[in-house]
């Protein structure tokens, strides 16, 4: 009889664990990452007894919870993938927007403007009138230019602040998951259950795929393991390589910006390693500004470039408009009471390549005498407009591209190319958002709590336990009977 007492013990053991599980499931069915947890129960060990072998109840082996490493692994890698577009599609949006060419009033349309004011000069070449047209013209050129630039270093400081965000959020999440992973170890070795401590160590992994794509095992001391994919180790059990930014030189930079942010493990400040993050939203900042960012400026740097030069290289043949005193021979001076007379740029000369947009300025010379604005090839000449003809023409002159296009073909070819890579980035974030959304209701399959389910579970614990109760009170009264049968 007391084995049966025995057997009814471990029966309502079994039953009481069970029901708290269900218990604990029905509280957490709306907390987020929650794994479903099971309680896995066998047979005790039977006993030798006259020659019969009897069972002796049942035991809880352990409380586990459900879940599939595989879909929790495609679910991170489908989250850096998600954000990565997410963030490309916003970045490519907003430099698209800087150009405003939708809206008729990008650079594209003030270089025409700026074209059109030389044709009318060629009309009027003495009109002074128009001459001012001609300079504020090429001074909303020179504006927009500039103001192209600023945009694209104000997106580019920007992606420099994001990322400093990101390092710090980064750094907090990796010091959370090896805190975890202490209290894991912990609990393990004295025999504990650990699935809540496990499920927010996988909510905390998933945030941090976010940032960028990551790998997970565990080495050959059972230790937990995080690695970024294409940069090393981060977190081995509880010590944590954190991340840190700074500011670096010119020559430094991977996008050739002065100040920009690079991105180190905390301990080893020389060596960068931006450039080496895959996916996620560090992987499409840093792309963003070493790649899109910088190959626009470089194009727009270009265009100024060819403008500037190849206005000023007609622009120098000509001589301004007003009376030169001729020498004996009949030939002009270079200089006259004012200055030159000849060979003046219209714009100030770039010095090279490199930042020609944000430096491009009109000419000392135009920008104080409009007389300085030429549009004879020959001096005393009031009515020759072949200069500012010429310069009109070069609107459709193939001087852009080693001589292979014209500007208007380069710049609209540039903002061509951000409009086919934002649509793309949109399309891959509609796709990636579709394939998330797949991956979650795969895990929430596997995973998730059922309250359904979780009830039916409550209905049959419970009256397993009445039943485990009952056998008790039977080998009670069993017992009673004996005791009643000695008196």
């Amino acid at each position: 009889m007391s084995n049966l007492l025995n057997i009814g013990k471990t029966g309502l053991d079994a039953s009481k664990s069970s029901l708290k599980t269900t218990s604990h499931n029905i509280a957490n069915a709306n907390t987020e990452g929650y794994s479903r947890q099971r309680v896995h129960q066998t047979s005790n060990t039977p006993i030798n007894k006259s020659g019969h072998i009897m069972g002796t109840g049942a035991r809880v082996v352990s409380v586990n919870r459900i879940h599939d490493q595989f879909v929790e692994n495609k679910l991170s890698r489908t989250i850096t993938s998600n954000e990565f577009y997410g963030t490309r599609s916003e970045s490519l949006t907003q430099l698209e927007n800087i150009f405003n060419e939708v809206d008729g009033e990008g650079l594209n349309y003030v270089l025409n403007d700026f074209y059109n004011s030389f044709r009318e000069l060629a009309n009027q070449p003495e009109n002074e009138s128009i001459r001012s047209l001609v300079r504020d013209k090429a001074d909303l050129v020179v504006k927009d230019f500039k103001r192209i630039n600023d945009k694209l270093e104000t997106e580019a400081r920007g992606v420099d602040q994001k990322l400093k965000v990101e390092v710090q959020d980064v750094n907090t999440l990796l010091k959370r998951t090896a805190d975890i992973n202490k209290k894991i170890a912990v609990l393990e070795a004295g025999g504990q259950q650990t699935g809540d401590l496990r499920d927010q160590r996988d909510n905390l992994l998933r945030s941090l795929s976010e940032s960028f794509e990551i790998k997970t095992y565990e080495d050959e001391k059972n230790r937990f393991v995080i690695s970024a994919v294409g940069i090393g180790t981060l977190v081995t059990g509880t010590e944590v390589q954190e991340l840190a930014t700074k500011p670096v030189s010119k020559e430094q930079s991977k996008n050739g910006m002065p100040g920009s942010v690079e991105v180190y493990y905390k301990t080893r400040p020389n060596n960068p390693i931006s450039d080496r993050f895959s996916g996620g939203r560090m992987g499409s900042l840093i792309k963003a500004r070493n790649e899109d960012i910088q190959t626009i400026t470089q194009k727009v740097d270009s265009i100024a470039y060819d403008f500037a030069n190849s206005v000023n290289a007609i622009h120098r043949r000509g001589f301004v408009n007003r009376k030169i005193p001729l020498n004996e021979m009949g030939n002009p001076p270079l200089f006259d009471k004012k200055g030159p007379t000849t060979g003046i740029n219209f714009f100030a000369e770039p010095m090279g390549i490199d930042g020609a947009s944000k430096n491009l300025s009109l000419s000392r010379e135009v920008e104080s005498d409009l007389t300085n604005v030429a549009t004879a090839l020959d001096p005393n000449s009031p009515g020759d407009n072949r200069v500012a003809l010429a310069i009109s023409k070069l609107q459709h002159e193939k001087i852009a591209g080693n001589g292979s296009t014209t500007l208007e073909e380069e710049y609209l070819q540039t903002i061509g190319n951000i409009g086919i890579e934002t649509g793309k980035a949109i399309f891959d974030k509609e796709q990636s958002e579709g394939l998330l959304a797949q991956a979650k209701n795969m895990k929430e399959r596997i995973s998730g709590v059922s309250i359904d389910e979780e009830t039916a579970n409550m209905v049959r614990f419970q009256h397993a336990y009445e039943a485990s109760a009952k056998v008790m009170q039977t080998a009670d009264e069993m017992f009673q009977t004996v005791l009643a049968i000695k008196r």
